[in-house]
């Protein structure tokens, strides 16, 4: 019956009209200038090997996996990938296949080549040159380059952008964004903010049940919101007020919608670059959305800056401005939509799994008490310098539950990955979630032990760790390494130092913390958190 469907689909885009199909044939050719192949060929490597670890290596198309109509049918209903999330697909696709596989290119795709080899990684990572080429989102770059090419004047961003582009704009963007000092001295403005959370926290917690009368999660996406505004734009927004900005809350359900839309449309088989579905339309809505909310938050600030006229620039607009204003505004609206999910997500991780062992919970807190004897002191540059087992707790969660399953390259030259040859061209996504939580690579893999991430001290157990650092890659790696690692780790820090020195939290559920997961990890359900008052 299933086969049935499929031919009969595959029959009914074969009889579509001749003028349709040119329709489609122009609306294919004007996305195929940006094709990835096309646009990063000049940063590949032409040399044929000869040597001999190419020449014993098993042939690419003897590697296993699954053939294109397989694959079709399994996202179709009643297979075994249709409505599976981000994870559920590692998980089918790796026990199916092995620890390498191949996806054959369709719909507009190329090749992807799937490992679950820490030996993969480093290689990978080891080879993809000066100018590293990630497969980003394609709908994100269409929507920029072909529907908005008025307001983006042809700039991807980083997530988009390949080569010399990319370089270019990275460039001017690392010593701001990638420089401890620049990021540190947020620090007093940051604590601000996460204080008050805790007064927003307190107002809506019932004193005698310790739980919240709002949704967690809804209010540490405003917290994390408030935070890269901040950094961004050098703007309090309010959102931690009893009246915030109705934007606010409009721009943190366009993010969600997001990236559950573009994993239907960028990862799932779609036939979007040949014809706009409603769906399509709707993931085209969503990047309209935020794109006119982002923009009217850069607006206002740049008037800001302008009305007051300072001599030295203080937010990250502000110095990008200086140097490129049309990939400040990209760069600024990239951090106010990667800013939220992301943040909040990977915070409620690290605050789930503390309130699940509480004898780390109680080692975090002894250490908080001797930087901050007094609960409400400020945290500054050098007492946050003596957070080691904080840090370590950070490194903990994102070793069990980093925010996306895998990293993904396309190979710069051709490699050699598990005794396979991998040509030039081919995506390579790396299973790093998989590893991190291998019992091959981490000792006592299940169970969440900071200790393994502390150099010295009596609790110290590096053992427990990896030897084989790219097995722990949660922002990535290299040249591409993800450019809010430094925010992200300030803002999470500062929030869970203060929660932990002033509470004591537990999970008041006997359900495990669900995730929906597509383009990155999301809580799903009910936060049980508990916070009793120290």
């Amino acid at each position: 019956m299933r086969n049935y469907k499929i031919n009969k689909f595959f029959t009914g885009i074969g009889s579509w009209r001749l003028m349709e199909m040119r329709k489609l044939q122009e609306r294919s050719f004007s996305f195929g200038a940006l094709r990835l192949q096309q646009v990063v060929s000049a940063n590949m490597e032409d040399t044929v090997r000869t040597d001999e670890e190419w020449m014993n290596a098993k042939d690419f198309n003897t590697m296993p996996g699954p053939t294109r109509i397989q694959l079709l049918m399994d996202y179709f209903p009643g297979g075994k990938l249709h409505n599976a999330n981000l994870i559920d697909m590692h998980t089918i696709l790796h026990s199916t296949y092995g620890d390498i596989f191949r996806i054959k290119g369709m719909l507009g795709k190329p090749d992807y080549v799937f490992t679950y080899n820490a030996n993969d990684v480093e290689h990978v990572y080891r080879n993809e040159g000066v100018w590293p080429i990630r497969l980003g989102l394609d709908s994100f770059t269409y929507y920029r380059k072909v529907k908005r090419p008025d307001i983006f004047q042809g700039i991807g961003g980083l997530v988009s952008e390949q080569g010399k582009m990319w370089a270019d704009i990275r460039n001017k963007v690392n010593p701001i964004l990638m420089k401890v000092q620049n990021v540190r001295q947020n620090l007093p403005q940051i604590d601000e903010i996460a204080n008050e959370f805790l007064i927003k926290l307190e107002a809506l917690r019932d004193p005698e049940t310790n739980m919240l009368s709002n949704n967690f999660h809804d209010e540490l996406k405003m917290w994390a919101f408030e935070s890269i505004s901040l950094i961004a734009l050098n703007t309090r927004m309010g959102l931690l007020s009893e009246s915030p900005d109705v934007n606010a809350h409009k721009l943190a359900k366009n993010m969600s919608d997001m990236f559950q839309y573009s994993y239907e449309y960028d990862v799932t088989p779609s036939f979007w670059k040949y014809v706009e579905t409603p769906g399509f339309k709707r993931l085209i809505r969503t990047y309209e959305n935020i794109t006119e909310i982002t923009i009217s938050y850069i607006e206002a600030a740049m008037k800001r800056f302008e009305a007051e006229g300072n001599k030295e620039a203080i937010s990250v607009l502000e110095k990008l401005c200086r140097l490129d204003k049309k990939i400040a505004i990209v760069m600024v609206m990239d951090m106010l939509m990667a800013g939220i999910d992301t943040t909040s997500s990977a915070f409620v991780t690290t605050l789930y799994l503390l309130s699940k062992n509480q004898s780390k919970q109680d080692c975090l807190r002894e250490e908080l008490y001797k930087i901050l004897p007094q609960p409400h002191m400020p945290l500054t540059e050098a007492n946050t310098k003596q957070m080691p087992y904080l840090r370590a707790c950070i490194k903990e969660s994102l070793r069990i539950t980093p925010i996306t399953p895998g990293n993904l390259r396309m190979a710069a030259k051709n490699l050699v990955l598990s005794g396979y040859r991998v040509p030039k061209g081919t995506g390579v996504l790396m299973g790093i979630m998989a590893l991190s939580n291998s019992e091959e690579y981490y000792s006592r893999s299940a169970e969440f032990l900071p200790e393994r991430w502390l150099k010295s001290g009596e609790n110290a157990c590096p053992m427990a760790k990896s030897t084989n650092a790219f097995t722990y890659l949660p922002f990535g790696f290299g040249p591409r390494t993800c450019i809010g690692k430094r925010i992200a780790e300030m803002e999470i820090e500062t929030l869970l130092a203060r929660l932990i020195r002033n509470y004591r939290i537990t999970w008041n559920s006997k359900q495990d913390l669900k995730y929906i997961s597509n383009i990155v990890l999301l809580p799903h359900g009910n936060l049980d958190f508990k916070f009793e008052q120290i």
